[in-house]
């Protein structure tokens, strides 16, 4: 499998709190760590762990972040060839507090990740697969998913961070994945949806009939929406020690395993199941990029929660 990533590359600066701060309170740290991060670098990153074979297109500052993300990408096997360097402008950083039970909060400063622009996009030639998050300018996602591409070539689009101008996105994508808070908002539902079920009004976004819609559910697990059927992947126990990265595992996963085979009829039932697991596992390390997953390791906790259910 081809990956094409479009996204945001940042420098992750993680603030270990015993609890996360409520308005107006100041908390100390307990620890304090510098790792590499974004939402397109990790869903390239989780891409690569899983076997496809990847190249990220985004822009980094002319600094020392910048430089030492470049190397965190190359070590991490994703291709850099079109990772644009932008002069006068810092590399993006994200400000993350992690709490004991691994809830976080997190502030992103975009840097050079705001200026990745349609003019930086190389043609799209030989990927099966374009995955695109929205840390980076809506216009230039829009390109990336409206340019020519190769036959068969699937467009994944994680609606994340939820931006509502990011509508104009939905029509161009093939397959569309969101968590229950990110499907509220674009939706304008009251509150999130608090299970599979409920998570079905997700159809509500699909527009053509071979589109799918995905909503990552935490704990819960995933659920596949189709135009006329559904597909639900039920989580797997683990107690967490980090979410950070763990919605960005399983968009990389998914993209890197989802079979695009005629036979297969593009189902995605077997993927994420996949990409479930590999999220899970994530949250079992600290950090986003770090945490990434093998395909090995998933095949293996995915064998020991089927062992563990007494399925077969």
């Amino acid at each position: 499998m081809a990956v094409l990533v479009a996204g945001s590359i940042n420098v992750d600066v993680i603030q270990s709190v015993a609890s996360l701060p409520r308005p107006g309170e100041t908390v100390l740290a307990t620890g304090s760590e510098r790792l590499p991060g974004g939402k397109g670098a990790n869903q390239a990153v989780a891409a690569a762990r899983m076997g496809a074979a990847v190249e990220m297109i985004a822009a980094l500052g002319d600094d020392d972040g910048g430089r030492w993300m470049l190397g965190q990408l190359r070590d991490a096997g994703v291709g850099t060839g079109h990772v644009r360097t932008l002069p006068g402008l810092p590399s993006g950083t994200a400000y993350i507090a992690v709490d004991a039970g691994g809830e976080n909060q997190i502030i992103v400063a975009p840097g050079a990740n705001g200026a990745l622009s349609p003019q930086h996009l190389p043609p799209i030639e030989g990927p099966n697969v374009l995955v695109a998050q929205l840390e980076v300018p809506v216009e230039t996602i829009r390109a990336f998913f409206s340019a020519p591409r190769p036959e068969g070539c699937i467009r994944i689009l994680n609606a994340a961070p939820a931006v509502p101008e990011a509508a104009v996105l939905f029509g161009e994508t093939d397959i569309l994945i969101v968590n229950q808070h990110e499907l509220a908002l674009y939706l304008d539902l009251p509150d999130p949806p608090a299970n599979a079920d409920e998570a079905l009004v997700a159809r509500q976004m699909i527009s053509r009939p071979d589109q799918a819609v995905i909503v990552t559910l935490g704990a819960q697990g995933a659920l596949a929406v189709l135009a006329d059927s559904h597909v639900h992947a039920p989580g797997i126990p683990v107690e967490p020690l980090d979410s950070i990265g763990a919605g960005d595992c399983f968009v990389g996963t998914l993209a890197a395993v989802l079979d695009l085979s005629p036979a297969a009829g593009r189902s995605i039932e077997k993927a994420i199941a996949i990409a479930n697991a590999s999220a899970a596992l994530c949250t079992q390390a600290r950090g986003a990029i770090p945490a990434m997953p093998t395909r090995m390791q998933v095949e293996t906790m995915m064998e020991t929660d089927t062992q563990g259910r007494g399925t077969t």
